[in-house]
């Protein structure tokens, strides 16, 4: 009975001590971002810095966009994989941070900030230790870059094999195209049929020019995508154009579509 015993009190012991000994110690310096992401998919970009002091699974220290702006965290707390705390801004305002920890990085939610509504605020941290470089923040408009990008090559992938099912999801139906050579056309249907004539089957395919492409959010509305498209033609492969675009990216009930597109300054391609 007494080996027993022993046993069983050696095992809680050793649970214990894996237990404190897997709690994660944030206790350092943390940099990065916190980002406002608007209903609409588009981002208002702020930094975040942390000095955070670990004691067992509590957690205190400061937290802020900088050096110069710093407030004292309450509440802080370390539950296996995930830290929680609270900002106390200023009187009125207490921000409660829901952190999930991965290694040297955290990321997470971030709740109590004046914002919108339908808007969230996310956090996207990394150690940085005292010394070293810091850690280059990742930005929420750094997915929107993503996204957009996405956007556009899954629409010209459509557009290269004449997939008018898929186009057909992926612009309104009061889409505005402007053409420098063909002036404006309205409409879906209208850009639709212009493609099934002009386009299909294989008689033009459209590339991005590396490095031309820029993205940017527009508030309350979606994304704008500026870059140079060239266009090969098959059938002529000395024939290869080249101009540039701009379009209008609408985020609405959570769906990306074309709503205006503008293709100008047309041209034989630069060699």
């Amino acid at each position: 009975m007494k080996s027993l015993a022993h046993s069983l009190v050696l095992g809680i012991s050793l649970t214990t001590s894996v237990a404190i000994a897997q709690t994660p110690d944030l206790s350092g310096r943390w940099a990065g971002s916190l980002d406002v992401i608007q209903a609409n998919g588009t981002v208002e970009p702020d930094n975040a810095l942390f000095f955070l002091k670990q004691d067992r699974n509590a957690l205190a220290g400061t937290a802020g966009n900088s050096e110069a702006h710093q407030s004292p965290i309450a509440n802080g707390e370390v539950v296996g994989r995930h830290a929680h705390f609270d900002v106390v801004v200023n009187p009125q305002t207490t921000v409660r941070f829901d952190l999930e920890i991965d290694g040297d990085h955290l990321h997470g939610l971030a709740t109590g900030m004046p914002a919108p509504p339908g808007a969230k605020v996310i956090l996207d941290a990394k150690r940085w230790p005292e010394g070293t470089p810091a850690p280059q923040a990742t930005h929420a408009s750094d997915n929107l870059t993503a996204t957009v990008t996405a956007l556009d090559t899954k629409l010209f992938d459509a557009y290269n094999n004449c997939d008018l099912q898929t186009l057909g999801s992926m612009v309104e139906d009061g889409l505005e195209f402007y053409h420098d050579k063909t002036g404006l056309s309205v409409g879906k249907q209208t850009f639709l049929d212009a493609i099934k004539t002009n386009i299909c089957p294989g008689k033009v395919q459209r590339t991005l020019v590396h490095g031309s492409l820029e993205i940017y959010p527009l508030h309350d509305y979606g994304a704008v995508e500026i870059g140079v498209h060239r266009f090969h033609h098959p059938g002529d492969p000395q024939n290869v154009g080249e101009a540039k675009f701009i379009t209008l990216w609408h985020y609405k009930d959570g769906t990306w579509k074309l709503s205006r597109a503008i293709s100008y300054d047309h041209e034989s391609a630069k060699p």
